[in-house]
This record gives C-alpha cells, sequence and structure tokens, in this order.
C-alpha cells in the first residue's frame, strides 16, 4: 500500500514546478537584454547617423576656389582635398555651403565620419573655372631652375643667386641658405585689374640670415609701390606685413621661434589689412591705395641685396581677392602640414 502524505504531494508539486519557473526567468533576462541591446544600438544610430552611400553636392566658382552645397547626405561627412582634412557637414545640413580653396589639379574626396570611413564622393578639379581668383600658385615641389606656377596664369619663377649656388629642392619645399638665395617672378601676369589680394605662405624659419635680424619671405613691387611679409626679431620673432613702407605695417607678436612651420596669410581690400598667423587673425590696419601687378621675389629684398631668408617655403598662393576670416581658415587648413 502506498503512502501518499500531503506533504509528499506539496514536494512534488515544489519539485516539478522548480523547472518551470526556471525557464520562465530565464526567458524574461535575455527579454530584458535584448531589450538594453536594441535600445543601445539605436541611441548610438541616432548619434552618430547611420552610414550612407547617399552624398550628392553642388559645386560653385568662388574667388577663393570651389563651394561645395551639400544636396543630401546621410551620414556626417569630412572634405579632404589632396588627402588633408580641410572642412566638415553634419548630416542633415543640406543647403549649406562651405568652401574649399581648389587649384589645378587638386583633388576632392568626401568620407563618412564613421569609423568605416568610406568614400562617397570623388572629384578632380581639371578646369580653371573651378579654382578661383589666382594670380600664382607655387607648391616648391618641381625640382629643375624654375619654380612652377599651378595656378594656369604662366608666373613662372626663376631660382637665382647672388654668387653661390641657389636655392634647393629640401624639406617641405624649396630651401634657402641665408647668404644669397632668392627666387624671382618677373611681371606677374593677371587676367583682370586688380583692386585688392590675398598672399598666404607655409615657411620654416632656421635662423637669422646674413643680413641681420631681418629675413625676407616675399616681397612684391609695382611703380614704386610694394607689399611683403619679413620676419624680425631673434628666437623669439615676429612677422611684419606692410602694404606701404614703412608707414603702412602691421606686426604679429615675439612669439615664433626657428624650426617651427607657420602659414601666414595676409588681405587688402582696398581699405583695410589684415595679418593672420596661423589662421588666427593677429593685427590689421587701414588704407587706401591702387593695386596693381609687378614683380615678386621670395628670400631677399628688392631695394638691397641683404635681408635673406634662412629656412623653406613650402607653398605660397596669391588672389586676386580679399578673404574673410572663415576663408582664410580654411585655406590655413588646406596649406597647413
Amino acid at each position: 500500500m502506498v503512502d501518499i502524505s500531503v506533504s509528499g504531494m506539496r514536494d512534488a508539486r515544489t519539485r516539478g514546478a522548480s523547472p518551470l519557473v526556471g525557464n520562465i526567468l530565464m526567458v524574461a533576462v535575455v527579454l530584458v537584454i535584448a531589450m538594453v541591446l536594441v535600445t543601445l544600438s539605436l541611441t548610438l544610430l541616432e548619434e552618430r547617423g547611420t552610414p550612407t552611400a547617399e552624398a550628392s553636392f553642388e559645386y560653385e566658382q568662388t574667388a577663393a576656389g570651389v563651394e561645395m552645397t551639400p544636396r543630401a547626405l546621410g551620414t556626417d561627412v569630412v572634405v579632404l582635398l589632396n588627402g588633408r582634412r580641410v572642412t566638415t557637414f553634419d548630416a542633415g545640413s543640406a543647403g549649406t555651403s562651405q568652401l574649399v580653396p581648389t587649384a589645378p589639379g587638386d583633388r576632392i574626396t568626401v568620407v563618412s565620419e564613421d569609423e568605416d570611413r568610406s568614400v562617397l564622393v570623388e572629384k578632380e578639379i581639371d578646369d580653371r573655372s573651378e579654382v578661383g581668383d589666382f594670380l600664382a600658385y607655387y607648391t616648391f615641389d618641381t625640382g629643375g631652375n624654375t619654380v612652377v606656377d599651378r595656378s594656369g596664369n604662366g608666373n613662372t619663377g626663376t631660382l637665382e643667386s647672388d654668387g653661390g649656388a641657389g636655392p634647393t629642392w629640401a624639406g617641405c619645399g624649396l630651401s634657402f641658405d641665408g647668404q644669397d638665395d632668392h627666387v624671382f617672378v618677373d611681371d606677374i601676369s593677371s587676367p583682370v585689374d586688380v583692386t585688392e589680394f590675398t598672399f598666404a605662405v607655409t615657411y620654416v624659419q632656421r635662423s637669422s640670415g646674413s643680413g641681420g635680424s631681418i629675413s625676407q619671405l616675399v616681397e612684391h613691387r609695382w611703380s614704386g609701390n610694394e607689399w611683403f611679409f619679413e620676419t624680425d626679431g631673434g628666437n623669439p620673432y615676429h612677422v611684419d606685413y606692410a602694404v606701404e613702407y614703412p608707414s603702412k605695417t602691421v606686426s604679429s607678436a615675439d612669439s615664433l621661434r626657428y624650426g617651427e612651420e607657420h602659414t601666414l596669410v595676409g588681405t587688402y581690400d582696398g581699405t583695410t589689412y589684415t595679418l593672420y598667423l596661423d589662421g588666427q587673425q593677429v593685427a590689421s590696419g587701414t588704407h587706401n591705395r591702387a593695386v596693381d601687378m609687378g614683380d615678386m621675389r621670395f628670400g631677399r629684398d628688392f631695394e638691397s641685396t641683404n635681408q635673406y631668408l634662412d629656412g623653406t617655403i613650402c607653398e605660397a598662393r596669391l588672389y586676386y581677392t580679399a578673404f574673410d576670416e572663415s576663408k582664410v581658415e580654411t585655406l590655413v587648413s588646406a596649406m597647413s602640414g
């Protein structure tokens, strides 16, 4: 005879129910984890934007290069000019324009800003109408006895020396020895009458040259007038930007040191002239004068055979238009190493 007690029946029910309850709890835990993962995934996608290949732009010529305006974007993107980051667009920024300071032969690449870095757009600049109001553009990477003008205006420079071997191709571009090296650009040509200008140069100064504390980066002269960039002082030193010497000159602080790479931009709109150092405005003045084209020299003063540059010039650009602060910032991004 089998004895089935009430307590035995209760124990049996309890033991039989345990696996069922355990399974229910496991399912509940899995569902909670899944919900958390889905929530996190959606949050990450909202923060970063879902990567997509959808990216189309309109391109418009401006005085400083191509202005890009997105028609459609599905993700945040980075715009590269010859592999160098110059600007960005956020997803949903359709209709907002950004400048890209293009030159002949440049390549624009648009990549997604997510970890995949997918290439969404590639465009090569091969049309003179897409390069802005260039007068001259030198990358100092061609070799030989001339400095090629990439603007398409034919303003080629000639390597010269006052008794030595002349500039050499080294470092980021063209190296000057501080003794007798310079580059001469004869009679700069322009497709239009020039009433304003912007000049930008990236350089590294090694020391003061043989002519004393002043070293000439570039000087341009016409009809008895001139504008120039020159450095002055020891280590640290400052930069002078003049649109009419000596009365119309502005200067940076004595904060630059030998061996550092810097990008200088000087603009003149017919009334105001402004000096930028590495994209930051450091000085400005007012002046009213005519502007015309003439001769230009890198690495030496025109009026005397001194003020030689001991350093390297990496890149130089001359435009026949004035730049505002935002255009200067983008230009410096394209030129800085």
